[in-house]
C-alpha cells in the first residue's frame, strides 16, 4: 500500500499489461485485506480513493 498514483498505473501498465488510461477501475488491496486503493483515469488525470476497512 506504499504505491502513489505514479506506481499503480505503472504496475498496471508493466505488470499486467493493461492501459491504466482506459475506463476501468483498477482494484489493489492489502495482505490483510482492510485497505483498498481505487485508480481510475477520467478525461484529464487519474483518481486515487482510499478506503480502510472495519470489520
Amino acid at each position: 500500500m506504499r504505491k502513489s498514483i505514479d506506481g499503480l498505473a505503472a504496475l498496471v501498465q508493466e505488470d499486467y499489461g493493461l492501459n491504466p488510461f482506459s475506463p476501468s477501475l483498477f482494484v489493489f488491496c492489502n495482505r490483510e485485506r482492510n485497505k483498498l486503493k481505487l485508480l481510475f483515469w477520467e478525461v484529464n488525470g487519474f483518481w486515487l480513493f482510499y478506503r480502510r476497512l472495519k470489520f
